[in-house]
């Protein structure tokens, strides 16, 4: 992306032009937002330590946000970035792109590893967890379980071209597959329970009646056996 002010290339993870010093709203171009300021916000930027700004993305209706003047970083309430990439990218017409999100990574990876900083959320000035948001964005972000997620500046941009390859989409099946893995735990280790129950029931009997052939018994029986 070149710069609105000079037109020239603008250096990888800054929205700052290297030969103007202009700042270039990078993240809010890339969704097309037309947006409204608000008054300043009682939030500190986490990185800069000054007062926020807040604005109306007017994505999807009214989404209020906190951001930084000076990083551009931006700063979304619990679901509130979920919202903005669901309805900017419209998930429910994409096809998830494997290929595409690979190039992303790689791409984001040839920039090379940024120094990892842990900084405080702006809301209740705890310390944020850090993690690959979707579960393979290759964008790393600071999360604050109770009041939401911080985007340095650009993170959105780079958010929203992964959306715009099927990212959501990839994550929701991420999140079912992960369920359906917790459900089938679940089973085995009730089917587990009840084999050594009626094991100490019936020692006699083979494990209740269960058919000698069935492949989750020969499990069973090898874990059970640990407990006799």
């Amino acid at each position: 992306m070149d710069c609105v002010k000079c037109g020239a290339p603008l250096p990888p993870r800054t929205d700052i032009c290297a030969y103007c010093g202009a700042v270039n709203d990078t993240d809010l171009r890339t969704i097309q937002a037309a947006f409204a300021k608000g008054p300043a916000s009682d939030r500190l930027c986490p990185r800069c330590n000054e007062v926020m700004g807040t604005i109306d993305l007017r994505v999807g209706g009214k989404l209020l946000v906190e951001r930084c003047d000076r990083c551009l970083g931006i700063f979304f309430d619990p679901k509130e970035l979920e919202s903005l990439l669901d309805v900017s990218v419209k998930k429910t017409l994409i096809e998830v792109d494997r290929e595409r999100m690979n190039q992303l990574i790689e791409e984001h990876g040839r920039l090379g590893a940024a120094p990892i900083n842990y900084i405080k959320c702006p809301v209740c000035q705890e310390l944020m967890n850090r993690h690959n948001f979707g579960a393979r964005s290759g964008v790393v972000v600071d999360v604050c379980k109770a009041h939401g997620i911080w985007l340095d500046g650009g993170e959105l941009g780079r958010l929203v071209k992964w959306a715009r390859a099927g990212g959501l989409n990839y994550a929701d099946e991420r999140r079912k597959d992960e369920a359906r893995k917790e459900e089938l735990e679940k089973k085995r280790e009730k089917a587990l329970r009840q084999a050594i129950e009626q094991r100490r029931a019936n020692p006699h009997v083979p494990y209740g009646g269960y058919s000698q052939a069935d492949p989750l018994l020969q499990v069973l029986r090898g874990v059970a056996s640990l407990f006799f």
